[in-house]
């Protein structure tokens, strides 16, 4: 058997203190800094997996959806050490924001449902054939909120001032309509005067 001379023990007496040192700092820092995860999925009004949406945890970009509405959100102890309490926005285009607060639980699902403002006004659309004006304006806008539904929520706007009988209040609503060019709109005008 060979024997080992100084220099060698020296060296691998540092290599197992590097080794040891470095794999200790690297598990006491693992359960320091890495508080856990949650998971998510955001859903339509039909059940269905919302993709590509934004979802921001304390104002922070944390995840988007993946094709199924999926989401995971990785926590650090800092950002619970003091709090459970987290806040949660959803951002997608042609979806309504949402804002909420949550609670951080690790490894629970969080459920959330974002509606499109298409299916918001379907909701208002059928609210006014359920002459439930008021309840349909409180949808429409919402609507309205989502820039890409404005036009056609002001159209359901001036319908339920028509059928109040609020014949001026409704040509002054299609007036703000950006496409007035659209022929439902022109058909309309024509028919308020």
């Amino acid at each position: 058997m060979k024997k080992l001379n100084i220099k060698q023990i020296l060296c691998l007496l540092f290599s197992a203190l590097i080794l040891a040192t470095g794999c200790s700092s690297v598990w006491s820092k693992k359960y320091k800094d890495d508080a856990g995860v949650m998971y998510g999925m955001i859903y339509d009004g039909n059940e269905e997996g919302v993709s590509g949406v934004n979802v921001k945890v304390n104002g922070w970009l944390k995840a988007v959806s993946d094709g199924q509405g999926r989401f995971i959100l990785k926590f650090l102890y800092a950002d619970i050490q003091d709090k459970k309490e987290q806040r949660i926005e959803l951002e997608k285009e042609g979806y309504e924001k949402i804002e909420e607060v949550f609670y951080y639980e690790p490894m629970s699902l969080l459920h959330i449902r974002m509606e499109s403002g298409e299916d918001i006004l379907k909701e208002a659309e059928s609210l006014i054939d359920e002459k439930e004006y008021g309840r349909a304006e409180e949808s429409i806008d919402r609507a309205i909120k989502i820039e890409e539904y404005r036009d056609a929520g002001l159209f359901l706007k001036a319908v339920i001032r028509y059928k109040e009988g609020k014949k001026k209040e409704a040509e002054q609503l299609l007036e703000e309509i950006k496409e007035k060019d659209d022929k439902s709109v022109k058909e309309f005008l024509k028919k308020l005067n």
